[in-house]
């Protein structure tokens, strides 16, 4: 699979999970419309869509070097080389400057015979040495140290001053959605991960589209090693929080394999087979074939309004019994967007001080509290039962917008 194909792949499954529910009418009237039927169009292998989808976004957001460089590797692929390098060199002029993700990207290898090609590699090499990263702001009472390891990816983490190599705070990876980083949500969250022995590690630099084979390896064998020499940090075996696209790079990784992973935080991503979904059919995904899985908890936020909740609901039973320890809450009201308000925080926090326990946490299925509590009697089963209705209509946890709030410092803002 192409790196673009994976990339593509990963961004898409919760767009394919959501065809369990329904699918939307009507042509693209905004830019993430127009963005969802682009990577539909690589994805398919059918770069005449693709090409037309990315004149109209480049139309729509003419300074988006993004945009600029999907409609390069639109017309690289339908040989159309003079626009393809005419539009690398507006996006590089636009801001982009990922040489390394140009030279590994098939839908330019048409390109790569041209020297004009290695000109404009070395335009985005110099841009990268200048900056372009996203910077932050200091969190009083919270250490940060930030590099770019060689043939890594830049990165930014955030740590207990008291962390020290006796007592080292364990790693939560963020891995960003489409998009964006939203690494500000992320490390409004430090002070809480702190608080239960853990520090967070953002990605500083990358193409925020989706997430690359080649960009997970990177992370995964360049910059990981490299902060886990950092005093105070142990970095074997991280938690990867990842929201939307993020969650499927983490089941994605996890899939191929678990034994890098001390946990996944998933939230609004679906156990989708990627590779099934390529050739246009959406399933579960299977149980990767290593007994490890049983050691590699699972917290999963998905709203039960949202078409991929349908998948968890699926294959949750089946994964269970074979030993995965899933914590699943399905958020009521619900749908594809960042989920973490108040009370899914103090449950994410409890299986945070789990895992730093040593404990392996797993919650009790659904449906077997009901069992538990289901009236032994007829005469109980005619007394009044409370509906679901009553719980929602309390004003704090209506189900038209999870709940969010700060939680030592915690997220305040949605995807």
């Amino acid at each position: 699979m192409s790196q673009r194909s994976l990339m593509v792949a990963v961004l898409l499954a919760a767009i394919s999970a959501c065809a369990y529910l329904h699918a939307e009418d009507g042509a693209p009237t905004n830019k993430a419309a127009l963005e969802r039927e682009l990577h539909q169009a690589f994805a398919q292998q059918d770069y005449k869509t693709a090409l037309e989808k990315c004149q109209a976004l480049v139309a729509l957001v003419p300074e988006d070097n993004t945009a600029l460089y999907n409609l390069a590797c639109a017309q690289a692929r339908l040989g159309k080389k003079d626009d393809a390098f005419a539009s690398l060199a507006k996006a590089i002029e636009k801001g982009y400057n990922d040489p390394g993700h140009m030279k590994e990207d098939e839908d330019l290898n048409s390109l790569h015979d041209d020297k004009r090609f290695e000109e404009l590699a070395a335009k985005a090499r110099e841009a990268e040495k200048k900056g372009g990263w996203e910077k932050g702001a200091e969190i009083e009472g919270v250490k940060t140290v930030e590099d770019l390891p060689e043939g890594g990816l830049r990165y930014r983490l955030r740590m207990s001053p008291e962390a020290t190599k006796e007592k080292p705070n364990r790693l939560v990876v963020w891995l960003h959605p489409s998009g964006g980083s939203m690494n500000q949500a992320a490390e409004a969250m430090s002070k809480f991960f702190i608080k239960r022995g853990f520090a967070l590690l953002v990605l500083t630099k990358k193409q925020w589209m989706g997430w690359a084979g080649p960009e997970m390896d990177a992370l995964i064998k360049k910059t990981l090693p490299e902060v886990g020499k950092i005093a105070g940090i142990d970095a074997a075996r991280p938690i990867f929080m990842g929201f939307s696209a993020g969650g499927q790079a983490a089941l994605s990784q996890w899939g191929d394999d678990p034994t890098v992973a001390g946990g996944l935080v998933l939230d609004a991503a679906y156990p989708i087979d990627m590779q099934a979904y390529m050739q246009g059919q959406t399933k579960v995904m299977a149980i990767p074939n290593n007994e490890v899985v049983k050691k590699i908890p699972m917290f999963v936020l998905v709203g039960d309004q949202d078409g991929g909740h349908q998948v968890w609901k699926k294959c949750e039973a089946d994964w269970r019994k074979a030993g995965i320890p899933l914590t699943i809450e399905y958020v009521a009201g619900g749908r594809h967007q960042w989920l973490m308000g108040k009370s899914q925080a103090e449950a994410l926090g409890k299986w945070l001080e789990e895992i730093a326990a040593g404990k392996i946490p797993a919650d009790k299925p659904a449906d077997a509290e009901e069992k538990k509590s289901a009236p032994a009697t007829e005469e109980k089963k005619a007394e009044p039962a409370k509906q679901p209705a009553e719980k929602s209509a309390d004003p704090a946890k209506t189900p038209a917008e999870p709940e969010r709030a700060k939680m030592d410092g915690g997220p305040t803002g949605a995807m």
